[in-house]
């Protein structure tokens, strides 16, 4: 599991214990039943903003525990105006053509990009076993951050996806060169800048991201038991 401190307050994650996963790329502190599951908060501690995020050594640490299936949880705006805040979306596809992370930057390879069909089945067999409303088919865009999208970069983006973040396709593009299976449960919090008249407020989007966790609480549990 990939998230933020809000995913860790679940019960499923009571009890794990703190370590750290030394990597080439730095070190990683990870949580971990002493079994299968180990959980990861992708921002640190004390958390640093998307752009300085060390994504290299996250998905490294994950490679170093034994990890075959990760399951992301993203935080996301929707650029859409028919798709709310508090809608659960499991994107097929992302977008990302600038500051591509990669761990080989000292040979030539070459890997498609993409988002694992094992782990999506799991979370949309979960969904239904839940009857939880989930969106399969979306196109995630990832900025770099650490702001949100100008209005004018909204309107370009909405063309291109549907909802949008700053961490998501990174680690997507990072495990699959890695062969680990990823994909991510993305939480509509909040729509875009200029999608509709409000304007995004990170206590609003905050307090969108403590509703959310509520439905994390029965789906993530699921997920992982079908992922067993």
């Amino acid at each position: 599991m990939i998230g933020g401190s809000g995913v860790l307050e679940i019960e499923l994650f009571a009890g794990l214990r703190k370590r750290e996963v030394t990597t080439e790329y730095g070190r990683v502190v990870v949580e971990d039943d002493g079994g299968e599951l180990v959980f990861l908060q992708r921002h640190g501690s004390p958390p640093r903003p998307p752009h300085q995020l060390n994504h290299r050594a996250n998905i490294s640490a994950l490679k170093e525990c034994g990890v075959n299936y990760v399951v992301a949880v993203n935080s996301t705006g929707s650029l859409k105006s028919d798709l709310p805040p508090g809608a659960l979306v499991l994107p097929d596809d992302y977008f990302n053509p600038w500051a591509i992370k990669t761990f080989f930057d000292d040979h030539l390879e070459f890997v498609t990009p993409g988002l694992s069909r094992k782990v999506r089945s799991a979370v949309t067999g979960a969904a239904e076993e839940l009857e939880l409303s989930l969106i399969t088919a979306a196109t995630y865009i990832q900025t770099t951050g650490p702001r949100f999208e100008t209005r004018a970069e909204v309107r370009v983006l909405s063309a291109w996806g549907d909802i949008v973040g700053m961490t998501m396709a990174n680690e997507a593009t990072l495990a699959r060169e890695l062969e680990l299976e990823y994909a991510s449960i993305c939480l509509v919090d909040n729509y875009a800048n200029g999608v509709c008249e409000q304007v995004v407020d990170i206590v609003e989007v905050e307090r969108a991201q403590k509703q959310n966790s509520r439905i994390l609480a029965q789906l993530l549990p699921v997920v992982i038991k079908k992922l067993r």
